[in-house]
């Protein structure tokens, strides 16, 4: 009987570890893999997206990406194509909303350009331009975001407001370049 008994804890002691160590097995999974799986299905839908998208002769796109929470008017996207010397411009507004302040801004920003509609390789090959968030914490943790992703510095758009009287609010006064800012500044060390 003692036997039986201890034969049947043994089991029963086998039996939990499996489930236990199942149940382990299962959270590694999901917690360690699932933003590389998702990402992955992510990335596969936005190439099926684009294929049927795009029609032949037209794989080329001219970014604006607008994290400023205001539209883009007309006037202003003319006066990118012009002074970025750019045939067309495609608008991608990147709605922000409110940032709690005691959220992360990082965690933040990383889920927003996560949520633009580029694959990887070609946040490296899409010539884009960036009309920033006026809010310079937020601004400066998707800089640091799109800077990982390009491998460079964006060309950022400087608006400013217009005289009274004119239909549009803000103007297009410059573009800057950031990568050339950052290589002048280079040599002054």
């Amino acid at each position: 009987m003692e036997q039986l008994l201890e034969q049947g804890l043994g089991t029963l002691f086998a039996f939990a570890a499996g489930v236990l160590a199942c149940k382990e097995l299962i959270e590694y999974i999901f917690t360690k893999n699932l933003p590389w799986i998702s990402r992955l299905f992510r990335n596969g839908f936005r190439r099926v997206r684009r294929i049927f998208r795009n029609r032949p002769g037209e794989n080329s796109r001219f970014l604006a990406l607008n994290f400023s929470g205001h539209p883009v008017p007309q006037g202003q996207q003319q006066a990118i194509k012009t002074r970025m010397g750019w045939p067309k411009l495609e608008v991608i507004d990147v709605a922000m909303g409110t940032v709690a302040e005691d959220e992360s801004f990082l965690k933040n920003a990383l889920r927003k350009v996560d949520g633009i509609d580029l694959l990887p390789n070609e946040w490296q090959t899409t010539p884009l331009v960036v009309i920033p968030s006026g809010y310079s914490p937020l601004w400066s943790a998707l800089l640091a975001e799109i800077h990982g992703r390009l491998g460079h510095f964006p060309d950022v758009v400087r608006l400013r407001r217009t005289p009274q009287g004119e239909r549009e609010t803000f103007e297009v006064a410059e573009i800057l370049d950031l990568r050339d800012i950052r290589h002048l500044a280079r040599t002054k060390r």
